[in-house]
């Protein structure tokens, strides 16, 4: 049975994104990640409370805190921008910061932005905020309790277990839900050395 032409290019679109991902070697365990469609890397630093001055750009796995210490490493983020059409820019860290709901009201002012924390003890959370207000929480890839949705097919969920590597279709998804278009994962998913590091002001930190 021939699928319908829209649907077909939603499982297109789908499939390029996890493709995107798939093909490279991505650790997610422990990460946060945030996928936000629109502002430069300058506008998200200055949405996070910070000085665009002051978060010089890195090409060096150099942090500027200790990353055995966890407390302190929860108060940078990773900013890196996203090249192509719309724009827009991947924020990431070894911790949940990322996928918070203030962090998440903060910089999806005028724009969405789709956070998720893939927790090593177990679950990997996903929340959604537009215009500066937080609209859904959720865990990826359970299995919905009401009728499935068209993304869970799209990202083809039923097939997680043994399909995709390192994450690739949680990753896709949640590019997707922000509404960001990706060609490379690895440009975006260094948390290690992103191109700025953003110290969180306190009232953005729980």
């Amino acid at each position: 049975m021939e699928l319908p032409a829209e649907e077909a290019e939603a499982f297109t679109a789908a499939d390029a994104l996890i493709a995107a991902f798939g093909e490279q070697e991505l650790w997610t365990e422990g990460l946060g990640i945030c996928f936000v469609p629109g502002p430069s890397e300058d506008e998200v630093i200055r949405r996070l409370g910070a000085d665009p001055a002051q978060c010089p750009k890195t090409d060096s796995e150099h942090a500027p805190f200790d990353p055995m210490d966890y407390d302190e490493s929860l108060r940078y983020v990773g900013v890196t921008s996203v090249p192509g059409a719309p724009g827009g820019c991947a924020i990431t860290q070894d911790g949940y910061m990322p996928s918070d709901d203030a962090v998440l009201r903060a910089i999806s002012a005028g724009t969405a932005a789709y956070g998720i924390y893939f927790n090593p003890k177990g679950g990997t959370f996903g929340t959604l905020a537009r215009d500066g207000e937080v609209v859904e929480h959720e865990e990826i890839g359970l299995h919905p309790d009401r009728p499935d949705p068209a993304t869970h097919w799209h990202f083809r969920f039923w097939q997680r277990r043994s399909t995709f590597p390192h994450n690739a279709d949680t990753l896709a998804y949640a590019c997707a839900a922000a509404g960001l278009r990706i060609h490379d994962g690895q440009e975006v998913m260094d948390r290690r050395a992103p191109r700025r590091w953003v110290p969180l002001p306190s009232q953005l930190r729980r």
